[in-house]
């Protein structure tokens, strides 16, 4: 998954994060999680009561080093005062996509697989930060210096990424990438849209075809007056035949009929 960062950048996340979303029929309308990468991990078994124990060894071992709260966006102010938040408060903050602020199933689906991959980029930073002290440290003592190499970028990098991932991360990704897909294609950066069609059509080759991935590029690049609803319906429903809720799908599927005039 490819984090979107308004504020803050990959290469150096603060641990705590703003992740916020716009909603597919009313942009103007946001909503928003936050995210915090605990300093010290925690075995949260040990502060439950004994009646309750069985059933957090169910959802595993009981330790927990990050955590996002609520675990579905919550309606806020505005965009521009998410920005000023995350200024005033020191944040990195995360565009999560274009989503339907009603579908909370799916959102905290989404919002989990973000606070997963913030918490990996954090980690790396702290690996390559203790990396780089050691190294510098054997420098010191040894008067050399290590010479690091960058490795060449496959061009095919994509495609190979996202068939390491399940469906459940490739559809947040998605959403990811079509909220910046139409912001790229509404503020006319012509470069990042193709850029982010490009990787939404790669996963379009991951995830079975009844996902009707095709559907939601095409609805998403015709450019017509019902194309963003078009594109978060689609989106709607690729999540929904992942859960095989066909009555949801059924539902979407008319929406959708009305939209194309059918």
């Amino acid at each position: 998954m490819t984090l979107e960062y308004h504020i803050g950048n990959a290469a150096d996340p603060k641990g705590h994060a703003l992740i916020y979303f716009r909603d597919g029929s009313n942009p103007d309308k946001v909503g928003a999680s936050y995210v915090v990468i605990l300093p010290v991990s925690v075995d949260i078994s040990k502060y439950v009561p004994p009646f309750l124990a069985g059933q957090v060894e169910q959802l595993g071992s009981g330790d927990m080093s990050s955590f996002a709260f609520p675990p579905a966006p919550e309606p806020v102010e505005s965009e521009a005062w998410l920005r000023n938040t995350a200024e005033k408060r020191g944040d990195d903050l995360l565009f999560g996509g274009v989503a339907n602020l009603t579908d909370v199933t799916s959102l905290m689906e989404v919002v989990a697989g973000i606070s997963a991959e913030y918490a990996t980029e954090y980690d790396e930073k702290s690996r390559i930060v203790g990396s780089e002290s050691e190294q510098v440290e054997t420098g010191s003592s040894t008067g050399t210096e290590a010479i690091g190499s960058a490795a060449p970028v496959d061009a095919d990098v994509n495609d190979v990424m996202y068939s390491m991932m399940g469906e459940p991360d490739l559809l947040t990704e998605l959403t990811t990438l079509m909220g910046r897909f139409q912001y790229e294609s509404s503020g006319g950066d012509s470069v990042g849209a193709r850029e982010s069609e490009s990787k939404i059509r790669s996963i379009a080759k991951h995830v079975p075809d009844n996902r009707r991935i095709d559907l939601l590029i095409e609805a998403a690049t015709e450019g017509g007056e019902n194309s963003a609803k078009k594109a978060q319906l689609y989106l709607e429903r690729a999540f929904a035949m992942y859960r095989e809720d066909y009555t949801r799908v059924h539902t979407i599927e008319q929406e959708i009929q009305s939209l194309s005039g059918d």
